[in-house]
């Protein structure tokens, strides 16, 4: 790996216990998306088509933490330990997280500013598995916002909408879903 390749620096977080972001430094890296020829349009907050990382190697680079570089959230899906026994490169696939900018408003607590997939008309279940109503569906990272309680606010586009619920079953420890309500 030459030194020349190694264009973007990217600073490397990890999820605490609080799940607030702990900073473990920035390292220089190589983004580059893989062959994309098959990958659909995101449905989610998660791109559907994996990032390839390069970097040095360090053991803070490891599986379940978050480079950012700029704007771009990227999840380290895989790192494997040492596969050369060299210490020289590491390779990762890493998932992008994407969407649009808004801004998360606690009910206690400053403004933050994350990124959201917003679903209009999303079918809302009942507890036996139902259609009962379609709502609106936000998906928002983990890192960003940590959990988001009902009562809490979303500003999207210039909207502002209220949490009334976590959207069951979508909470992977990455990404959280939450059903929301146009504000009144």
């Amino acid at each position: 790996m030459r030194a020349g390749n190694l264009r973007h620096r990217a600073t490397i977080l990890s999820l605490s216990a609080d799940l607030s972001p702990v900073d473990h430094g920035s390292r220089w890296v190589s983004i580059r998306a893989k062959d994309a020829g098959d990958v659909t349009a995101p449905t989610g907050l998660r791109s559907t088509g994996l990032v390839d990382v390069r970097a040095r190697y360090t053991t803070e680079l490891q599986q379940g933490r978050y480079l950012r570089n700029g704007n771009r959230l990227l999840y380290i899906a895989s790192a494997p330990r040492d596969p050369m026994g060299t210490r020289a490169e590491l390779v990762m696939s890493c998932a992008e997280l994407v969407g649009q900018p808004a801004e998360y408003r606690p009910q206690s607590g400053l403004p933050v500013p994350c990124r959201v997939h917003l679903t209009h008309l999303a079918p809302y279940l009942d507890d036996l598995g139902q259609v009962t109503d379609y709502k609106t569906k936000a998906e928002v990272a983990v890192i960003e916002v940590g959990r988001p309680e009902e009562g809490d606010q979303l500003l999207i586009a210039g909207a502002l909408y209220n949490v009334i619920a976590y959207a069951r079953d979508s909470d992977d420890g990455v990404v959280r879903g939450l059903w929301l309500e146009p504000f009144a």
